[in-house]
């Protein structure tokens, strides 16, 4: 497995795949809800198979707090630690980049998978899409 971050502007095509795969043809996502304009400008990482795309996520930056988002595992590649290993990379990324708090939308069932990175849920579950999430945060 190898791991490739796109930067701001660059063609994230790889990453586009993985979340289109799960959150579109998965979850139901329409693709105006799932790509936004912060897809432009932010960093994205994919984690390949050879050359297959089958993991994903981007990062969010304001300067102290880094947002963790649109991490996603093909079906086939779930249970390897592949989620574990984007998490893990956008939490070094975002250390390097001097963020002093960290802050994910998690879907409810995927609140134990956040804690176990020191993770805590904060507020009350919401529907983005027709899905519950908690909002998490941690500091860095």
């Amino acid at each position: 497995m190898t791991t490739v971050w796109f930067e701001g502007g660059e063609d994230y095509a790889p990453s586009a795949a993985v979340r289109r795969t799960v959150f579109i043809d998965e979850q139901g996502y329409l693709p105006e809800e799932e790509f936004d304009e912060a897809d432009k400008t932010c960093p994205h990482l994919a984690i390949f198979d050879g050359e297959t795309p089958v993991a994903a996520g981007r990062l969010l930056f304001d300067g102290t707090t880094a947002k963790l988002g649109r991490i996603a595992v093909l079906k086939p590649y779930r249970g390897r630690r592949l989620g574990a290993a984007v998490v893990e990379a956008l939490l070094a990324r975002a250390r390097a980049l001097g963020a002093g708090r960290a802050y994910v939308s998690a879907q409810s069932y995927a609140v134990p998978f956040y804690e176990k990175f020191g993770f805590r849920a904060y507020g009350e579950e919401y529907p983005d899409g027709r899905i519950p999430h908690r909002d998490m945060e941690m500091p860095l």
